[in-house]
């Protein structure tokens, strides 16, 4: 593997509806400073239905001010705070459509990152997006051993855990984890082996085969100063991963978004379960990526 040092994750778009838990989520965010990070984007679109839209007439203005204003009053606290942490920040407050406008906002911008909640418009998002997207959610519930229970996500880069599935897009994951140096200094590398890859007179041979390549990836991370050890695992890939981050100790999970490299609309089985089921943060790096990856090769 080549080391690629070119790239940083300069600019972030915090995507929020102003929910309970959300600028906790948003000062989690403030160690990726130590990660080169920049420029903050505070993005809030209002959707039209909650300005009481007016079919053939649009939506009343007079409410969307309102609704604007009050926006405006909650990001200048969360500006306060980013300043305070040494960044900078720019607001964008608009009506429409929350799931394409997030999107085009934070393709406008030229952000490295999209950072939104979690829910159905987060995964429409994280499906669409041509950029890095992370799920978060600050208070997490989550059912293990037939319990309840709630994580706090609070220091969600202290040791990502890298899904490395198929070599390709994985790869991608693998660069952008590289890119957060700085705010990332431990990692978990693991694969997942499947049902089918477990029978047969070759399993000895893929095992050692997927090893290896856990083991370069794990070489690649600490060439940038990232300690980061391989762990090889068997049975249903999303189950398993988030398994092994409760064991490891993780605090978010890294994968391709994509299992195959189909286009813009797509997430791949994994990444969607991945989102639907872990109570840890998922940062989802598309198979095209904005940021330039590496050649690992």
């Amino acid at each position: 593997m080549q080391a690629n040092t070119n790239g940083r994750v300069r600019k972030i778009l915090f995507a929020t509806r102003f929910g309970e838990m959300a600028f906790n989520s948003l000062q989690t965010l403030f160690v990726l400073k130590e990660a080169g990070l920049r420029t903050v984007v505070l993005c809030h679109i209002i959707p039209r239905e909650e300005v009481g839209f007016v079919p053939f007439g649009g939506y009343l203005k007079k409410e969307a001010e309102e609704l604007k204003e009050e926006a405006r009053i909650k990001f200048a606290d969360w500006q306060q705070a980013i300043t305070g942490a040494g960044m900078e920040s720019r607001v964008v407050i608009e009506v429409g459509e929350p799931v394409p406008d997030v999107i085009r906002t934070a393709r406008g911008e030229d952000v490295d990152l999209l950072v939104t909640g979690r829910g159905p418009r987060a995964v429409d998002i994280a499906k669409r997006s041509r950029l890095p997207v992370l799920l978060h959610s600050y208070m997490a519930p989550f059912e293990a051993e037939g319990e309840t229970a709630v994580r706090e996500n609070r220091l969600i880069f202290e040791k990502p855990l890298l899904a490395a599935g198929r070599p390709g897009p994985s790869r991608k994951a693998l660069f952008l984890l590289r890119l957060l140096a700085g705010a990332v200094r431990k990692a978990a590398v693991a694969h997942v082996l499947e049902k089918k890859e477990l029978s047969g007179p070759e399993v000895g041979k893929i095992k050692e085969k997927e090893m290896l390549r856990l083991k370069e990836y794990c070489h690649y991370l600490q060439e940038a100063g990232i300690e980061a050890e391989p762990h090889l695992l068997a049975g249903k890939p999303a189950a398993e991963l988030i398994n092994e981050a409760r064991a490891a100790g993780g605090s978010m999970i890294i994968a391709a978004s994509s299992d195959e490299e189909t286009g813009e609309e797509a997430l791949g089985s994994v990444a969607r379960k991945l989102c639907e089921t872990s109570e840890f943060p998922v940062l989802l790096v598309p198979v095209y990526p904005h940021l330039h990856h590496a050649d690992l090769d």
